[in-house]
């Protein structure tokens, strides 16, 4: 075990020199303040130290000695074994305790030298946006900053790692939406068909249904395309979808919809697989639902990561309480954004992306919630970090 203490002026430089020394592995097991400024000890794989360094550990970090309680009868090694469960035990539960005052610590050092970046952090969870899509756009900030910079440039930030792109259907050829059950695909797809009709004959775009888990897809594609004098198709294998749209190859643009089973696995993804496979040129668009959780989206692109989505669309935009997530989410994975949906009329409730109009709807969202965070919660997402980066 490599325990030590160190003195520094202040925190930051007592953990450069505990991280110089013992790596990021290293455990802060006490500090406090001294006249020449912090006193810091730290410990290197408590996990494995013993009982004996376990007492000579809390001796050295101001604590009460760790007490286990053995039954007399046990048998030597069942004792010694017990002594190691419970020490281990205590140890760990040390560490967590110790870790949050540490992070409070930094984070109440950051607050008093960097008042206008707690401003950006607090600003950004307010949001929702993720814990390190915001510690990625606080390291991008300029050294000096203003008040204004502080209120805006933040925001700016955010939607440059969104990137757009435009209607999936502009190219024309074979485009196949995927996505998890109740996103929206059917609906979207009506949308993407009303505006190619727009501005072109309804006879050269053709719609294919591939649904054959949901009640009613089959008639509600239909009456989409009845509307806008599109023919429907409707396929229930992927050699007959294959088959298909081989037969269709001649039309501009095909719009292809699937079942949301796929996106749990199995057999319906394995279906799509083999569809793509058979048309390499075929633009496959990921649906994502703004309202759903952010781990229901993050599975649903995880799902779907082997039919390599060129880009994907925000549906259910009128539902949602909250969008920062959603917004990290696509600034993290950089899965360019085409289209966002924002209520059932088709098609004047289908919108180009744009990342700014995002970033500004999920400002107004985070006003009417009147949502707030308070400084503990804040310590507890940003006190690790803010010191690490010091």
């Amino acid at each position: 075990m490599n325990m030590k203490r160190y003195q520094a002026r202040d925190m930051r430089s007592a953990m450069r020199q505990i991280r110089d020394e013992q790596g990021p592995e290293a455990i802060i097991i006490s500090s406090r303040r001294t006249a020449e400024g912090v006193e810091v000890v730290a410990v290197l794989d408590v996990d494995v130290v013993t009982q004996q360094q376990a007492e000579e550990l809390a001796s050295l970090a101001n604590d009460a000695p760790l007490i286990t309680d053995t039954p007399p009868a046990a048998p030597p090694a069942v004792a010694a074994e017990s002594a190691s469960d419970a020490v281990t035990l205590e140890l760990r539960s040390l560490r967590l305790l110790l870790e949050k005052q540490v992070a409070a610590l930094s984070w109440n050092e950051f607050s008093r030298r960097e008042p206008l970046r707690v401003r950006v952090l607090k600003d950004l969870t307010e949001l929702g946006v993720s814990r390190d899509i915001a510690i990625s756009i606080l390291n991008e900030l300029p050294a000096v900053l203003s008040p204004e910079q502080a209120q805006r440039l933040p925001l700016g930030l955010l939607a440059r790692r969104i990137f757009t792109c435009p209607y999936p259907v502009e190219a024309g050829g074979f485009v196949m939406l995927v996505g998890p059950s109740g996103c929206g695909k059917t609906t979207l797809l009506g949308k993407l068909a009303a505006s190619w009709t727009l501005e072109h004959d309804p006879t050269d775009v053709a719609i294919v249904s591939a649904d054959e888990d949901r009640l009613g897809a089959h008639e509600q594609i239909r009456t989409v395309g009845r509307l806008l004098g599109i023919k429907v198709w409707e396929t229930s294998s992927s050699r007959e979808l294959i088959a298909r749209l081989e037969a269709l190859a001649h039309k501009r643009l095909v719009l292809i919809d699937t079942s949301g089973a796929a996106s749990r696995g199995g057999e319906p993804l394995a279906m799509l697989k083999a569809v793509r496979e058979a048309f390499p040129s075929m633009r496959c668009v990921a649906v994502l639902p703004a309202s759903a959780q952010i781990g229901v989206l993050e599975a649903s692109l995880e799902n779907f990561k082997e039919l390599a989505a060129q880009c994907c669309a925000l549906t259910r935009l009128d539902e949602v309480a909250c969008l920062g997530g959603t917004l990290s989410l696509l600034a993290r994975t950089g899965l360019p954004l085409s289209c966002t949906s924002d209520g059932p009329r088709i098609p004047e409730d289908l919108r180009p992306a744009r990342s700014h109009h995002l970033v500004v709807q999920a400002t107004e969202l985070a006003r009417r919630s009147q949502s707030s965070v308070d400084e503990e919660l804040l310590a507890h997402r940003y006190g690790g970090s803010v010191n690490a980066a010091a």
